[in-house]
């Protein structure tokens, strides 16, 4: 019909697809293969509500999982988690738990930094086990009086925060379980919620690149292989767009911290964003501003509002075939760590 898009090539329907990191509903191995042949992702990200009821079926689940995906897509899944410890814990399981960030770095005072790293290492290996290759950890926010991350940060003091950080990551690499360091740039000051609004981070650049920015420098010189960013505004890098769709923001983190790993936004259906602009435009625009992943993580509407976007955008060359590339080569790099 005269006027009527073409459809998308099968290669820009996995060039779109390899940019999100998704969730899904239930606990069923089926649905969400279903959901990867047809969106294609880099991966899944797992809540509570996808525990099917005891470590077994979780971990047939997973396998099933990443078979079926391997077998429709020709390479591994990406299988993430966010198991800090404390209150953000996915799994009702013993040997996965962890306690809140803040108590981990006070038994780091009082046995030493090897004791963390040991209790994430036995942690990890139970995920490991289980079948996932990717933690959403650890926080790096350093804390400060009134901030709404409270226990997740390991401190208000940056070098604590660094050192606890590095032994957590440490336990996690000897698990054979790729880490992710968040939220850049710092929540530490932040007083609202990203979860529900969107916050505004005021601080010094300077001061912040030897306070916020030290643990997220730091583990990026120890090889962090992924970093999310966060849906606040910090003035001082942007004054206009919030860190998910700041080229800016990004640019910080890749160019001045140097870093060479995967960038993540967090969930796009976070109320910071989701009540302004639609996963469609964010997802896009994150991509566009130099994330290597868009995380939409529950509503398989806004999975293909996303996808669709970013189709979109890459027929506009709104995202360029450089920033393709270099989105692909990083992922690729990492899942090399797990393979």
């Amino acid at each position: 019909m005269p006027g009527t898009a073409p459809a998308p090539r099968r290669e820009m329907l996995e060039e779109a697809g390899r940019l999100l990191l998704i969730g899904f509903e239930g606990d069923d191995a089926a649905e969400a293969v279903g959901l990867a042949e047809e969106f294609r992702p880099a991966g899944f990200v797992f809540f509570s509500r996808n525990y099917p009821g005891s470590p077994a079926a979780l971990r047939s689940l997973l396998r099933g999982l990443a078979d079926g995906f391997g077998r429709a897509l020709g390479r591994p899944p990406l299988l993430a988690i966010d198991q800090e410890g404390g209150t953000v814990s996915r799994l009702p399981l013993e040997e996965t738990s962890l306690p809140a960030a803040s108590e981990m770095a006070a038994l780091a005072r009082d046995k030493g930094p090897g004791a963390l790293e040991e209790l994430s290492f036995r942690a990890g290996k139970a995920l490991r086990e289980l079948g996932f290759n990717f933690n959403l950890a650890p926080v790096l926010d350093v804390s400060a009086e009134g901030s709404y991350i409270g226990s997740r940060s390991f401190s208000g003091d940056p070098a604590e925060v660094t050192l606890c950080a590095a032994a957590f990551f440490a336990g996690q690499r000897r698990a054979g379980l790729l880490s992710c360091g968040k939220h850049f740039p710092g929540l530490g000051r932040a007083v609202a919620d990203p979860h529900a609004e969107l916050p505004v981070v005021e601080w010094d650049l300077g001061e912040a690149w030897a306070r916020d920015l030290k643990p997220f420098r730091d583990l990026v010189a120890r090889g962090l292989p992924a970093v999310m960013t966060t849906h606040a505004l910090f003035r001082a890098v942007d004054p206009h767009l919030p860190g998910t769709i700041s080229p800016r923001v990004v640019g910080l983190l890749k160019q001045d911290v140097g870093f060479k790993g995967l960038a993540l936004t967090d969930d796009l259906e976070m109320g910071a964003l989701a009540g302004v602009l639609p996963p469609g435009r964010t997802a896009w625009e994150a991509v566009a501003a130099g994330h290597d992943l868009a995380l939409v993580c529950r509503r398989r509407e806004s999975v293909a509002d996303a996808r669709d976007g970013i189709l979109q955008a890459i027929r506009d060359y709104e995202i360029t075939p450089r920033r393709l590339r270099e989105a692909k080569l990083r992922l690729t790099k990492t899942l090399r760590l797990v393979s």
